[in-house]
């Protein structure tokens, strides 16, 4: 376990930079008294200290008590700002995909072209979802399941990125069924397991970078020549 945290603990500082980190309760609580983003940090220890831990062991054999040994938390802390493991497993997925689409957001006109944003959004997500590479293979296929917590989440995520492309590509086909959208998206994800599962080289993952790109921009802005 040791061994995977510290091959993983810099990806997933990167990726959740935005929460915190680790030490940032004892930060806080350095002046003896709580301050008002105690809770907040709490349960941001409790989800970065959960990363390995269900990369590692998987969600079904994950407990509370790896969770509680990782997080350094008394029990009561624990069940302060979470009911389970799968409370957990949301929060991380929650965040996950907000942080995701910001930075689909920051970049959305920043990058020139539709084309270029289109091709520069394929490679963030290829990017993204590498580096943290385990979990976030086990958040995908929990959110695919039907009664999962996860996958109201990642239907809002799928809504939220139709319409960031119909905002960014209205110029492009105002008559568009929104279902085009949807597929790509899927197709996305489908492609990003893949990988995943498969241990891919970076030839691999530049090559999947490539084709999706080539993919999106085909079918979404049909009159911009092909890659040289």
């Amino acid at each position: 376990m040791m061994q995977l945290e510290g091959a993983h603990s810099g990806a997933v500082r990167a990726v959740f930079e935005d929460l915190g980190g680790y030490g940032a309760v004892a930060r806080e609580q350095s002046g003896g008294a709580e301050g008002p983003l105690v809770g907040h940090l709490q349960r941001t220890n409790i989800q970065l200290a959960a990363i390995p831990v269900f990369a590692g062991k998987g969600l079904a054999e994950t407990t509370v008590n790896d969770l509680l040994a990782a997080a350094k938390v008394s029990r009561r802390t624990f069940y302060k700002y979470f009911n389970n493991k799968m409370d957990v497993l949301e929060g991380i997925y929650q965040t996950a995909v907000s942080l995701l689409l910001a930075r689909f957001r920051d970049m959305q006109y920043a990058t020139g072209s539709s084309p270029a944003w289109l091709r520069s959004m394929v490679a963030l997500f290829f990017d993204y979802h590498l580096a943290v590479g385990p979990i976030i293979r086990l958040m995908q296929e929990e959110a695919l399941r039907a009664d999962s917590p996860l996958a109201a989440h990642r239907q809002r995520a799928h809504l939220e990125m139709v319409e960031l492309l119909t905002e960014r590509l209205h110029d492009q086909d105002s008559t568009r069924d929104p279902l085009t959208y949807r597929a790509l998206i899927w197709a996305l994800e489908a492609a990003s397991l893949e990988l995943l599962g498969s241990a891919a080289k970076r030839a691999d993952i530049e090559r999947a970078k490539a084709v999706l790109g080539d993919l999106l921009i085909a079918s979404l802005c049909p009159e911009t020549p092909p890659a040289a």
